[in-house]
């Protein structure tokens, strides 16, 4: 049962640590922050997980048969997924309720975060594809191999997943949380801070040059037609734009806090300053994961096809196929 500790602070509830019989953090959030968060994440889950399935679904017969971006969509989306499970423990955690073993604890924590560094990169990598695709033909054609297109994706989930295990692996705290809570301690920070800025800012940077250089070789291309080339930016800058709304201010004010640890704040101090914070900025970023299937069920006449003849009982829907 979780400790409770009379303060002059406004009443809230207690962050479960690892130990579901100790709190965590002496730092509160409000109630009526808690109630909104854990309503938020249930909503999300509920809408969000029969949504990614049924896309994953209609996206799978493009797999087997075209390959290229389709493959790096898909585990975008099952990264996505992967993300929504962990939802339903979120709500738990806000709640203060995760009565989880140590072993248990250690995988839900990495599981966010895990999951959100594999989606931006394979956000980045799909538009470094379609940039080929546009400029280099043939080098496109190459690089959309099975093999190519299954061991890039199996290598980025390998990669990010030591990357991600660095963290819990050398960090001493004694009350690491049974999810996400950002915390920053001296001898990480400047990981945290590389790491924030190869994950979330960066990209973004990445993201809006690759934009640019698409947009000049749309409109210097003689086959693609005036329609189609103001469908493929509308649909870039959704992207870029989603992503720079939804990823980076909680990764702003990451990096924000990494550096303060670093010019010597205490970094309890600076912890129990941002607790609240992160809390709403993480539920901001958690929109992604609805956000991710409805753009590929609207952007994808594929896509699009598949799900009006699961919806309309098989009835087919004449939908122009993209280019």
């Amino acid at each position: 049962m979780s400790q409770q500790v009379t303060t002059d602070q406004e009443p809230g509830i207690f962050l479960m640590s690892r130990d579901a019989n100790i709190s965590a953090n002496v730092s509160f959030i409000p109630v009526q922050c808690t109630i909104f968060l854990s309503c938020l994440y249930s909503i999300i889950f509920v809408f969000s997980l029969p949504m990614n399935i049924v896309v994953l679904w209609a996206m799978w017969p493009q797999v087997i048969t075209s390959l290229g971006v389709p493959v790096y969509a898909v585990s975008l989306l099952c990264a996505v997924l992967l993300e929504i499970i962990t939802l339903p423990f979120g709500v738990a955690y806000m709640l203060g309720r995760l009565p989880l073993s140590s072993m248990s604890c250690l995988i839900i924590s990495l599981i966010p975060t895990i999951a959100q560094r594999v989606a931006v990169t394979f956000v980045v990598w799909i538009f470094v594809v379609r940039y080929v695709a546009v400029v280099h033909p043939l080098g496109y054609g190459r690089l959309c191999k099975g093999w190519i297109c299954s061991l890039t994706s199996i290598s980025i989930w390998l990669l990010l997943i030591c990357i991600s295990l660095v963290q819990p692996m050398t960090s001493e705290l004694k009350t690491e949380q049974c999810f996400p809570t950002y915390q920053v301690v001296t001898e990480l920070a400047l990981f945290d801070l590389i790491t924030t800025f190869v994950f979330g800012l960066f990209p973004l940077v990445l993201l809006g040059t690759i934009c640019i250089l698409i947009f000049c070789a749309l409109r210097n291309s003689p086959t693609v037609c005036i329609k189609q080339r103001r469908r493929i930016n509308t649909l870039l800058l959704l992207v870029v734009f989603g992503f720079g709304f939804l990823c980076c201010p909680m990764n702003l004010v990451r990096a924000y806090q990494c550096i303060l640890v670093l010019l010597g704040q205490p970094p309890n101090k600076v912890n129990n300053g941002f607790l609240l914070t992160y809390q709403l900025l993480f539920a901001l970023s958690s929109l992604s994961v609805v956000l991710t299937p409805l753009f590929y069920a609207f952007s994808s006449s594929e896509v699009k096809k598949k799900l009006w003849e699961l919806f309309a009982k098989n009835k087919p829907m004449d939908v122009p196929t993209n280019t």
